[in-house]
Order: C-alpha cells, then sequence, then structure tokens
C-alpha cells in the first residue's frame, strides 16, 4: 500500500513536470540535485515524507506548484506550513478543496489530521460546506451527495440504503424530509467525510 501511495505521488511529479515542458535535467537543475534523483522522484523511489523542507520548497519552486496543488495532486502534506499572520504558530498543513460549480476553493487547515486530499470536492448548503469524496459510495446511515448524472445537479441528504429494485432511498441530512427514491441510471452517491458548519448572525 506504502509502495503504491509512493509510485503514485511519482506519476504525480511526473505528470506535472511534463505539463510544464520540462526536462528532467532542468528539474534536477533547478533542484542543485542529480538527473537520478529526480527520475528516483518520478519513481516513487523517494519517501517524499522525509526529504528535509528545503529540497521539498526546491521541488515546489522547480514544479511551480504551492504547497496546497502539491498535496492535492500527491497525496502527501508539506510539513512546516504555517499562517503567516498568526506568529509562533504552529505547523499546519493546509488542505485545498475545490468548490463545485465554481474556480474557488475551501481551504481547511487541519492540525493533528493526516487526510487523504485526492478526489475530495466540497459543496456550498444552506448551513455551510459538505466535503466528499467522488466516486466513493457511502455506507447505510451515513451522509452523501447525490449528483444527478444528466444535470449535475447536486443534493446534501443522508443515505438509507437500497430498495427492492437496488435504487438509492435518501432523505434530508437532518431527517426532516421524508425519504426519496433517486435511480441508480439517473443519480450516483458519493460519501461525504466532513461537513464546515457556518453559523450566521
Amino acid at each position: 500500500m506504502v509502495e503504491g501511495m509512493r509510485r503514485e505521488a511519482g506519476e504525480a511529479i511526473a505528470r506535472r513536470r511534463r505539463e510544464l515542458g520540462l526536462t528532467l535535467g532542468q528539474v534536477a537543475q533547478e533542484m542543485e540535485v542529480s538527473d537520478g534523483y529526480v527520475w528516483k522522484l518520478e519513481k516513487g523511489l523517494v519517501n517524499l515524507r522525509n526529504i528535509s523542507y528545503g529540497r521539498m520548497r526546491a521541488l515546489l519552486k522547480a514544479l511551480r506548484w504551492t504547497p496546497e496543488e502539491f498535496t492535492q495532486a500527491t497525496g502527501i502534506p508539506v510539513p512546516g506550513l504555517t499562517a503567516e499572520e498568526v506568529p509562533g504558530a504552529p505547523p499546519v498543513p493546509l488542505l485545498k478543496v475545490p468548490l463545485v460549480g465554481s474556480k474557488e476553493y475551501l481551504i481547511l487547515g487541519l492540525p493533528g489530521w493526516e487526510v487523504d486530499p485526492r478526489n475530495l470536492r466540497a459543496m456550498v448548503h444552506e448551513k455551510g460546506f459538505a466535503i466528499f469524496r467522488e466516486g466513493t459510495e457511502p455506507q447505510p446511515g451515513e451522509l452523501a451527495i447525490a449528483q444527478r448524472m444528466d444535470t449535475s445537479e447536486l443534493r446534501f441528504v443522508r443515505f438509507l440504503g437500497l430498495n427492492s429494485r437496488r435504487s438509492y432511498v435518501v432523505e434530508g441530512p437532518d431527517g426532516a424530509a421524508p425519504p426519496l427514491t433517486l435511480e441508480k441510471k439517473d443519480w450516483t452517491l458519493h460519501q461525504v467525510v466532513g461537513e464546515v458548519r457556518v453559523h450566521r448572525d
């Protein structure tokens, strides 16, 4: 499993390098390392969680990545990331989650938590934000995002289970509305992994 994660992170680095039209040598020169080291990074032979902060900064600079973009692409948090406006604040990894239907992001500081950022999306709802993992189905009783396939309509729901016709049965997240049936041919469900509540005055 660890080797698979390293390989995926390496593939993301190689993909980014190719997107920028850079050679291994150009990245190596900017990082002040050997071509072989960059090759090892791309093959997942280097544990990115153990490289020095200076070398990580050099990698981000060479590939023109922000720390959040790097974490989003590779699933590896960047240590030592702090809010500049809070002097003396401990390092807090930041998670940059794309907002569905927008070019904006929800930025989360999660001290003490490691979250795999791949396939995470956020949706605005009446009480705040729902953070969901696209492509992962929920278990019965869990919160979910129902997505209509033909229109991309999104609904924040609680998944109750499947009925006898194997259709989704859902209700509102607070259970106030009566259950609703959603046909699998028209809808897909994504597991909600977190929620940010916003209290408005």
